[in-house]
């Protein structure tokens, strides 16, 4: 049975050090690498196709949970052609969506939608996250390593190789969209969104919780 709270995991680098054990008995949304270290995650997303290729196709596999790939059209380069996604600036058919539960075909990107046919991305896969939030209806979300900040490193597990500059670039666009998305919820819902992230852009716009006083 589905709780009224949800946790979502990003892979922001306050979660250096945190005991993901806590989340065991949570119902979790998580976001690209933490689903190697949330235990029983209820859903997996990600607008990266090249994920499980990055953290291998067997190993993404044998992880049980509901596995959701968002398709963004709102990037122009996305198109479909012959029935595949297409990503023509850079030449990548995306084959082997069959290792996903639900494909989730999107061509907005900012605010926030309440249905699956009305998906918005935020452009990046943690917004990606909170949107499902919402559709799934929860009452009460959390968010995990949210932090569209960084300290001396970009994700608490290492993150990708990106460089540090690209990636601060990049945290501009996503607050953005964060801080849209989550304007429209606090006016048009009864919907409450936490940061979990003592450093979060994000604590300007929503309150701040500590997880030692919410994960007992």
């Amino acid at each position: 049975m589905r709780k009224e709270r949800c946790f979502i995991v990003g892979g922001g680098p306050s979660l250096v050090d945190f005991d993901f054990l806590q989340l065991v008995d949570e119902d979790t949304i998580v976001v690209n690498k933490s689903i190697l270290h949330v235990p029983f995650p209820n859903y997996f997303i990600t607008v990266d196709y090249t994920f499980s290729k990055k953290i291998g196709r067997e190993c993404f596999r044998q992880i049980d949970t509901t596995k959701m790939f968002v398709a963004d059209f709102s990037h122009p380069s996305l198109i479909e052609k012959n029935g595949k996604i297409v990503d023509i600036k850079y030449g990548l058919t995306y084959d082997n969506l069959e290792d996903f539960n639900k494909v989730i075909k999107s061509h907005r990107s900012d605010g926030i939608g309440y249905t699956f046919d009305d998906f918005r991305t935020g452009r990046n896969s943690g917004f990606c996250a909170l949107q499902l939030a919402v559709i799934l209806g929860y009452k009460e979300i959390y968010l995990l390593g949210i932090d569209l900040n960084q300290s001396n490193q970009t994700h608490y597990h290492g993150g990708y190789g990106e460089k540090s500059e690209v990636f601060s670039s990049r945290l501009e666009e996503y607050c953005r969209a964060f801080k849209v998305g989550l304007l429209e919820l606090q006016q048009s819902t009864n919907i409450k969104v936490y940061s979990c992230s003592s450093f979060s852009r994000l604590n300007n716009t929503i309150l701040y919780c500590n997880t030692k006083e919410i994960l007992r």
